[in-house]
């Protein structure tokens, strides 16, 4: 398989599932506003590496299911009724959403990459999301187990979350006034992408 295709999909996958405000988005628009840009992206760099690892566990966790059938069945089964869950959870949190506030709490005098990696280290999310994603891409054969390709996907996550992280450093000053709107928007479209992944895998497993 080409090195591009896990590239795109490792880069365009991380993006959107980092894309809502959260609180490492957050952290790094505060860090951004309180101190300078520096110091939110000597933050994104930290939870940036704790990405590129979870993301690789969770493919190399992938690769194991992926070899183990009966075992991946069950853990689609499970990630369909998630991806479910989420799609309504963004729905609602679309259509009741209001303008976030940036109320995180920083670490004084903390070394800001080191704080990076503890807050992402807490993401217990991250590292499912990448195994159901990739199981879901290799049953449609668009994605291998290849070693260089769990690299290359990886790699790729890993800068499709720093990209959100850099946007979120330098513009969200910029468009605090419109961030309800964008985070709307943002919503319902993390809730198309996942609506989108559970009825394609409702469908393969029934159609099976």
């Amino acid at each position: 398989m080409s090195i591009i295709l896990p590239f795109i999909l490792g880069f365009l996958i991380a993006a959107v599932g980092i894309i809502a405000p959260g609180m490492l988005n957050m952290t790094i628009a505060k860090l951004s506003i309180t101190e300078n840009k520096k110091q939110a992206l000597l933050f994104s760099y930290g939870a940036v590496l704790v990405v590129f690892i979870q993301c690789f566990t969770g493919l190399y966790f992938a690769k194991f299911l992926d070899s183990h059938p009966v075992i991946s069945d069950n853990l689609k089964k499970f990630g369909v009724v998630i991806f479910i869950l989420l799609t309504i959870a963004f729905l609602y949190a679309g259509l009741k959403a209001k303008k976030p506030q940036v109320e995180v709490e920083i670490k004084d005098k903390k070394n800001r990459l080191v704080y990076g990696i503890s807050l992402s280290s807490l993401n217990m999310f991250a590292i499912p999301y990448y195994a159901f994603v990739s199981l879901t891409l290799a049953s449609k054969n668009i994605f291998d187990f290849s070693l260089l390709s769990i690299v290359i996907f990886s790699i790729a996550a890993a800068l499709g979350t720093y990209f959100i992280f850099y946007l979120y450093a330098i513009l969200f000053k910029k468009v605090e006034h419109k961030v309800g709107f964008i985070t709307n928007n943002i919503n319902f479209l993390i809730a198309a992408v996942t609506g989108i992944v559970a009825i394609s895998s409702l469908y393969k497993m029934f159609s099976t």
